[in-house]
């Protein structure tokens, strides 16, 4: 596994600078990504992209899933890209607007979950969505984020075993979304998860996953 330096070196990669001067001739090519879990796969992709030969720029878009590859026309962008996209075991699609992440976790059936924002859409009053009686959780996630997935998985199994529980996810789509501007400027890392006590009650915030701080908040939250 990657050291948190390596990712962090391979992310900034794929975001910032470092592109070679493009020839008169150059292509640009746009590649959408389809059934990816984070934002680490396509900055990997983009990475391996920028040392090959004949690539003078690539770049990964983690909102909309697309890399962006500008090279010679004799460099073979879409053979190469689905290739590698294969090899870490999803898909590569030419052309823009065709990306999407692997879907959330399957929670059971009856389980109290349910997503109240998607792509970063305004929610003004998270009150209204918590729900009396019920230890609820509300999870600012986005699909890019690879603990919020964790998080996700580790609820629909709290859901299947805890009946008193109500799961209200958020996509932040972002961090200048307005649901992020509105409720996470002093967050410094997702998933962001904020658990309300049976009367409704604040009981604790968490910042990052840990699964362990949010069981015992659940557990605390019974009764408050």
């Amino acid at each position: 596994m990657r050291s948190a330096l390596a990712l962090t070196s391979v992310l900034c990669l794929a975001a910032c600078g470092g592109a070679r001067p493009a020839p008169e001739g150059a292509r640009t090519t746009v590649v959408s990504l389809r059934k990816i879990d984070c934002e680490a796969c396509g900055a990997e992709l983009v990475a391996d992209l920028r040392e090959r030969p004949g690539v003078y720029a690539a770049s990964f878009d983690r909102r909309r899933a697309e890399i962006v590859v500008t090279a010679s026309p004799s460099f073979d962008v879409t053979g190469t890209v689905k290739q590698l996209a294969a090899d870490e075991g999803f898909e590569a699609v030419i052309g823009a607007g065709k990306g999407h992440y692997a879907g959330w976790a399957t929670f059971p059936e009856g389980a109290d979950a349910r997503t109240i924002a998607e792509g970063g859409a305004d929610i003004p009053d998270l009150g209204v969505h918590v729900v009396k009686g019920k230890v609820t959780v509300i999870d600012f996630s986005a699909r890019w984020c690879l603990p919020c997935r964790k998080l996700d998985a580790h609820m629909a199994g709290v859901l299947g075993a805890q009946g008193d529980v109500a799961y209200r996810r958020l996509d932040i789509g972002d961090w200048d979304t307005p649901l992020a501007r509105r409720y996470l400027t002093q967050v410094p890392r997702l998933p962001y998860v904020i658990v309300y006590g049976t009367s409704g009650a604040q009981v604790d915030a968490i910042a990052g996953l840990s699964t362990e701080a949010l069981d015992a908040a659940i557990e605390r939250a019974r009764g408050r």
